[in-house]
């Protein structure tokens, strides 16, 4: 395949010229150069060619001239004999060259305007002598010829294989048409609609070619609506049947637009065949509009699964949970009553209500021979739905809660039995929340279920709100078999706090060794001195985190015999006891224990003097600096470290030269900390040789230490020690890492350039510490680099032209971007799916602009909303920039995409202000259907009760139905 590029300016002169072009036409870029095109075509304007052209520079748009009217441009001989042509076939694209204007959009980016055109030319004379080729293959008679020539066609590089595959399905072998499909499958060409359309109709009684044909129009990328929707109209039942079945196949995401919307132009005539005469008909076009998410079609499926037809309203509430258009949810609740129905009705419920329906599914539960477990687990998707929205999961399940009565509770332990894991988990919600009963058979059944891995987490809460009437039932489970369930007693015991469990698990201390630790925590939390001694017995246990464990719990005791024990402590001959009592004696400060302390910063034990070393800082009045200089400069490598790393909390100038000397240690984690500590005092006469550990300590730990000091040193001198690190192709990711967020803790102008060059490598993890560091930092020109980052690394960008959705693409001139824009359309630059890491570089770069929270940060999360990859995450990011950002996040609504408004609509409704509400109430009046209805939901969910009479007029007023629902439902729970 060769491709050709030339240029010219707005009127249409020839600019450039490449070498290939003058090649194949004779014509030299001198010649060619400064002419009109007119004059090199001279029947530009006859064949009709000269109208693209004017089309292009008007509107700005890419248009391919069509192979099969304008076979070429230029009138030149084939490069290779051809069999079937006598001039070369030519593709030919044109597109718009662009420049900036002086307009702006309403983010202040420049509106592009044409200058000129770029045209690329594509000899396609070999592709189409093979589609002549493989098109006689596939009319042989021998099978093996033509199967080959199916499958040749999958990746065949002809332009128009379609017609020639849609032929193939209806070939005697199976093999021919398997092979037709499956290369079917992976074709865009513009001829298959009408091939397979033509097949669906004629073949449809024919079970081998109707079936091929389904799996193409499920499998596709064709545009096949229009031709199906004509097939809606078929005097043919099974004509009818087969379109409404490929209609609702037709929401593949890869159908989505880069907004993430669905094809709706089937909605219409599917909405108008579920009033065919043909049940199965209808029963078909209602699963499409399920399929289609078609909220135009909320009514007339509503009207279906409230007409009694249980044949096509079990489909109907399936479809209208797809849907997922809450507004019809009080229609529902009335269908809770027909047993036929109720649990296709609780499980709507459960996927499409809000908290107002949470009474109607309690009350059910009260019922004898109610579906239990289908209602909990609704009332627990409700719980996770509020719980990931709103972070009031606990709300749902404490209202569920309140409408159930004794029987109802009674319901939910019988159900326990039979639950599936999804619906155990609901049950352990609700019964949670439960009072109990008299003859505590709710918290007895909670008890054992610490047995149940899947659940243990929700009963221990459930458990710890129980509180002391329970503490009886979990000490008995202090004696189950399995040692989580124990371990869960101990710790929610240790959370309830009942002074009556601690004779026990003072027991458990010394006989069960698995929960030693936790069973230390445990009464650390309860705070009863009757475990003082059996702790203080423990102080010398072999297990370091058993002695951690047990410090922890004498410290939160403190026990007025501490003092005392601690000095013969600190002097007994166990090290393990001495080592605890230091860590005591240094928790307490006990002034009694100075000079103990201190001697332990010679113990004979190596362990003894670290945790004496690690602890003397914080001594007042005591010379701790001496003994330190000490340790390091005499002692073993691990204390030697120690003091290191206690230096570092002290203020004293005199450290600085014996941190100096300790840089030359033999022991890398005696530089390691040694490097920290400097860095943790900022000692710019540190700097020299900060750098030269950076760059040549052997230790990569100490490297990465000297480049984080260096950061916090700061100014243009560590700057360009640091810059050159994090451009070094040869340094490990650790100390890129290290420097590029050093980089960012540096405000000085000359660390952006860096930071904003590493921002655009191809390496994904430099892009991503980058990133970070931007965060960090900020700057001029952070926010927009940040917002081009994510659409280059989220891969979105504009198929009908190629560029990208986002604006402005950094470090792209006119022609770069012109000549991205014409392969985009010649498929050279197809859309593609983000890898793991780019998600992480996207993720990344949301995270820093959340964290600049600027306005012109939080202008670009608002933007990024707008596109379906990313807008859950910055609708997150926006979330947690909290209420003194309501105004700039309100600016949202003013935005000229729908999408953007709408979430700017749920940051406001997460942030529950009443400065939020307000920009709420003005959303009402939006143009926008879709952010009306959102503006209502969201008021509706605060309780918003100042838009009641505005809400009061859109239910009878509003043009959308969907909106005068919501209106209708916000009414109904606002009473």
């Amino acid at each position: 395949m060769t491709i050709s590029i030339f240029t010219t300016d707005a009127n249409l002169i020839v600019r450039s010229w490449d070498d290939w072009l003058a090649s194949v036409t004779g014509l030299s870029a001198e010649k060619v150069c400064g002419v009109s095109l007119a004059n090199l075509v001279p029947d530009l304007e006859t064949r009709g060619i000269l109208a693209y052209f004017q089309r292009v520079l008007k509107n700005g748009r890419v248009e391919t001239l069509s192979g099969a009217v304008y076979p070429y441009l230029f009138q030149c001989p084939t490069v290779k004999p051809s069999l079937h042509f006598e001039f070369m076939q030519q593709r030919v694209t044109i597109a718009p060259l662009q420049e900036n204007s002086n307009s702006r959009d309403w983010s202040n980016f420049p509106i592009l305007s044409a200058i000129g055109v770029v045209v690329t030319v594509e000899d396609v004379t070999a592709q189409l002598d093979l589609q002549k080729d493989l098109s006689f293959e596939l009319d042989n008679s021998d099978e093996l010829v033509r199967l080959r020539a199916a499958q040749a066609l999958a990746t065949a590089q002809v332009l128009e294989p379609e017609p020639m595959l849609v032929k193939a399905l209806g070939d005697s072998s199976w093999r021919v048409r398997r092979a037709a499909v499956d290369s079917l499958a992976q074709q865009t060409g513009g001829t298959i609609a009408t091939s397979l359309l033509r097949s669906l109709r004629e073949e449809h009684r024919n079970p081998g070619v109707l079936n091929a044909v389904l799996q193409v129009l499920k499998q596709s990328k064709v545009d096949i609506v229009p031709a199906l929707i004509d097939c809606l109209n078929s005097e043919d039942v099974d004509l009818r049947i087969y379109a409404a079945l490929a209609l609702g196949e037709q929401n593949n995401p890869a159908r989505r637009d880069l907004r993430g919307n669905l094809d709706r132009r089937a909605i219409p005539a599917l909405i108008r065949a579920l009033e065919d005469t043909d049940a199965n008909v209808r029963y078909h076009a209602i699963d499409a509009l399920g399929n289609l998410n078609a909220t135009l079609a909320v009514e007339p499926l509503m009207e279906i699964a409230e007409s009694g037809d249980f044949f096509l309203a079990f489909p109907a509430l399936d479809a209208l949970t797809r849907i997922g258009d809450g507004t019809v949810t009080p229609r529902m609740l009335p269908l809770l009553e027909n047993e036929l129905l109720c649990v296709a009705v609780v499980g709507a419920i459960g996927q499409l209500g809000d908290a107002s329906v949470v009474p109607a599914l309690a009350r059910l539960l009260n019922n004898t021979g109610t579906p239990v477990a289908e209602i909990a687990a609704a009332i627990g998707s409700l719980y996770d739905r509020y719980e990931r929205l709103y972070r009031e999961g606990n709300y749902i399940a404490a209202l569920a809660a309140s409408y159930v009565d004794t029987a109802g509770v009674q319901n939910l332990v019988d159900a326990v039995q039979w639950a599936k894991p999804n619906e155990l988990r609901a049950l352990v919600l609700l019964l949670g929340q439960t009072p109990g009963n008299t003859d505590r058979n709710v918290e007895s059944v909670m008890v054992q279920l610490l047995g149940h891995p899947t659940v243990r987490y929700l009963v221990m809460e459930a458990l710890v709100r129980y509180g002391k009437r329970i503490t009886d039932l979990l000490i008995e489970q202090l004696k189950a078999e399995v040692c989580q369930v124990r371990e869960a007693a101990v710790a929610v015991l240790g959370r309830i706090g009942d002074p009556l469990a601690v004779p026990a698990l003072t027991q458990l201390l010394t006989t069960d060794p698995e929960l030693t630790i936790t069973t230390a925590g445990a009464l650390a939390q309860i705070g009863d001195r009757r475990a003082y001694d059996t702790l203080l017995g423990l102080m010398g246990h072999p297990s370091s985190g058993v002695r951690q464990a047990v410090v922890a719990a004498l410290n939160s005791l403190g026990h007025p015999d501490m003092l005392t024990r601690t000095i013969d402590l600190l002097q007994d001959k166990d090290p393990h006891v001495r080592e605890s009592a230091v860590k005591i004696a240094g928790y307490f400060a006990f002034n009694e224990c100075v000079t103990l302390l201190l001697e332990r910063c010679r113990d004979s034990e190596e362990d003894v003097r670290r945790a004496a070393i690690e602890l003397i800082p914080y001594l007042e009045n005591a010379p701790v600096l001496p003994t330190l200089i000490w340790a390091l400069e005499n002692d073993t490598p691990k204390v030697r470290a120690t003091a290191a790393r206690a230096l570092g909390q002290m203020e004293s100038p005199i450290a600085y030269p014996y941190l100096l000397n300790a840089l030359m240690d033999g022991d890398a984690w005696v530089r390691y900390y040694a490097t920290r500590a400097l860095g943790t005092h900022a000692y710019p006469e540190a700097m020299d040789t900060l750098a030269q550990l950076a760059f040549s300590d052997p230790a990569t730990q100490v490297r990465i230490a000297a480049v984080e000091a260096l950061g916090r040193v700061g100014g243009p001198r560590a700057v360009s020690i640091l810059a050159p690190l994090a451009e070094d192709s040869s340094s490990t990711d650790d100390l890129v890492r290290s420097a590029l967020m050093a980089l960012g803790e540096i405000g000085h102008p000359n660390s952006l350039p860096p930071l904003l060059s590493a921002l655009r490598s191809s390496d994904l993890q430099r892009r991503i510490y980058s990133a970070r560091a931007l965060g960090k930092r900020g700057g001029t020109g952070v926010e927009a680099a940040l917002y081009s980052l994510v659409a280059v690394d989220s891969g979105l960008f504009d198929e009908t032209s190629g560029t990208t959705i986002f604006k402005p693409v950094p470090e792209v001139n006119a022609n770069e971007a012109i000549v991205s824009s014409s392969c985009g359309e010649l498929g050279i630059l197809p859309s593609h799916e983000p890898t793991v890491s780019q998600v992480h570089v996207v993720q990344a770069a949301i995270e820093a602009l959340a964290q600049l929270s600027t306005p012109e940060a939080i202008a670009a999360l608002l933007e990024l909303t707008s596109t379906h990859q990313v807008n859950k995450v910055c609708i997150a990011a926006l979330t947690n920039l909290g209420e003194e950002h309501i105004v700039a996040i309100g600016r949202g609504l003013k935005h000229p995409h729908t999408k953007v408004r709408a979430a700017a609509i749920d940051v406001l409704m997460r942030l529950k202000h009443p400065h939020a509400s307000e920009f709420l109430i003005a959303a009402l009046d939006d143009k926008d259907s879709s952010v009306r209805l959102a503006a209502i939901n969201a008021l509706e969910h605060l309780g918003n009760r100042n838009a009641q009479q505005k809400i009061a007029v859109l239910a009878h007023t509003d043009p959308d139905p969907t909106v005068r629902r919501a209106a209708q439902k916000s009414q109904i729970t606002s009473v």
